[in-house]
């Protein structure tokens, strides 16, 4: 299941001597708060974890080596906005 994706917002980000701006996708979470579309892992500030865009990730109890995940795609959860 993939939430709505409700817009962009502009981020800026490191880039040789400064910054440059990256467009990221903004979606809404089934509990109504915004979550920026970051990375490979995107956990809203009720728990849930949706992957860059926008679907639904099984809970993380049942991540593991049988489902393809690594320690990195685990420890880069957790980017979230509130709004």
């Amino acid at each position: 299941m993939a939430i709505e994706i409700i817009g962009e917002c502009e981020d800026h980000i490191p880039s040789g001597w400064g910054y440059r701006a990256v467009k990221r996708k903004l979606g809404r979470c089934v509990c109504g708060k915004e979550i920026q579309l970051l990375k490979f892992t995107n956990t809203c500030v009720c728990g849930r974890d949706y992957n860059i865009s926008g679907c639904l990730l099984a809970p993380r109890s049942q991540w593991g080596e049988e489902t393809g995940e690594i320690d990195i795609d685990v420890l880069s959860a957790g980017h979230h906005i509130e709004t």
